[in-house]
């Protein structure tokens, strides 16, 4: 069977990806963050801005952005791995000096990255341990029938008391509040329809992973089916206004 072919294109400065298989394409899509960017209520991110001005701002910016990709394979590599605890996280400890992906960012954002997965990791009965199997990992995935987006979801596993669920992972400088994460509640919405629409699998809910520099235990938020549909209705709707804008 012919292997989907997958370009990263850039419209109107945009992250795109065209879909082919077989040499035909089969579609050009708008990444959700790209969608999700560009309809957000960027206010709040403004005045905060010009609290902290340009240049410590981009600092945070970046040191979110970085230690936050650091967890996010640290977490990626920890799940497939067998053996007792202690000898998956000597296996993670090899990993975080040698595996290429880590070693291409500078030690500070190592180390927080390492840091923050260990939030995780310490209290793996509340995380990890509730994982009975993956179903993917970093995944791409894109749908038609949803309007029209692609994107890449960080992981869809089978949890031990909710069944098949897409998991997000985040860190944060400060514990979140439901209310200003509304946009990662559609954003798993967005890449829970397009996983049910390329794999036939629907996920039965979404959880949302989130380490912040304050609390020693990682904030989980959860969504229903019900919420599901909620969520992606708004997504919908942002992605109408987005195709609008461009």
């Amino acid at each position: 069977m012919t292997e989907e072919q997958i370009k990263r294109v850039e419209i109107q400065g945009k992250r795109h990806y065209q879909v082919s298989k077989g040499g035909i394409i089969l579609g050009t899509f708008p990444s959700v963050t790209s969608v999700l960017g560009e309809t957000s209520d960027k206010s709040g991110l403004d005045e905060w801005r010009q609290k902290v001005g340009e240049a410590e701002a981009d600092r945070i910016s970046k040191l979110s952005m970085n230690r936050g990709t650091v967890m996010h394979r640290l977490i990626e590599l920890y799940k497939p791995l067998t053996g007792s605890k202690d000898e998956k996280l000597e296996s993670i400890k090899w990993h975080l000096r040698n595996d290429r992906e880590i070693k291409s960012f500078d030690e500070e954002y190592i180390l927080q990255g390492f840091e923050f997965f260990m939030k995780f990791y310490t209290n793996s009965e509340q995380f990890f341990d509730r994982v009975e199997q993956v179903l993917a990992a970093e995944k791409f995935l894109w749908s038609v029938k949803g309007g029209g987006y692609a994107g890449t979801v960080d992981n869809v596993s089978l949890l031990s008391d909710r069944g098949v669920t897409v998991i997000d992972y985040k860190n944060s400088r400060k514990p979140k509040n439901e209310a200003w994460i509304q946009d990662y509640f559609i954003q798993a919405s967005a890449y829970t329809i397009a996983f049910w629409e390329r794999t036939g699998i629907r996920p039965k809910g979404i959880e949302i992973w989130i380490a912040n520099e304050k609390e020693a235990i990682p904030q989980i938020f959860s969504l229903t089916e019900s919420d599901i549909k909620f969520y992606f209705k708004q997504f919908q709707k942002r992605l109408v206004q987005y195709k609008l804008l461009h």
